[in-house]
C-alpha cells in the first residue's frame, strides 16, 4: 500500500528508501519520534513498523500503527510479534 501523501518526500530527507514503501536510517529521537506520530495518525488502512534502538537484552524496539498489524509482545523479556487472529 502507498505511503500517505507526502509522507515518503519527507521520510526520504532523512532516510533511504531501499525497497516501495521501505526506509532506512538512523534519525535522532526527536526525529523518529515526529515521524512516527504523523505516520500513525495518517496510515489509514495501510500498516507501518518501525524498529528502534532501545536499552533492552536485543538492542531494539518495535513500533506497529495501522489495521490489521502485527504487535509487539513481551515474553520474558524478548520481544515477539504476535499476529491479529482472524
Amino acid at each position: 500500500m502507498p505511503l500517505p501523501k507526502g509522507s515518503g518526500d519527507t521520510l526520504t530527507r532523512w532516510m533511504v528508501e531501499t525497497a516501495p514503501g521501505v526506509f532506512i536510517g538512523t534519525p535522532g529521537r526527536r526525529v523518529r519520534d515526529r515521524f512516527w506520530e504523523v505516520l500513525a495518525e495518517r496510515i489509514g488502512d495501510g500498516q507501518a513498523v518501525m524498529a528502534e534502538p532501545a536499552n533492552n537484552e536485543q538492542g531494539w524496539a518495535v513500533r506497529t500503527a495501522g489495521r490489521d498489524r502485527w504487535k509487539p509482545v513481551d515474553f520474558d523479556g524478548v520481544m515477539l510479534m504476535a499476529r491479529p487472529r482472524r
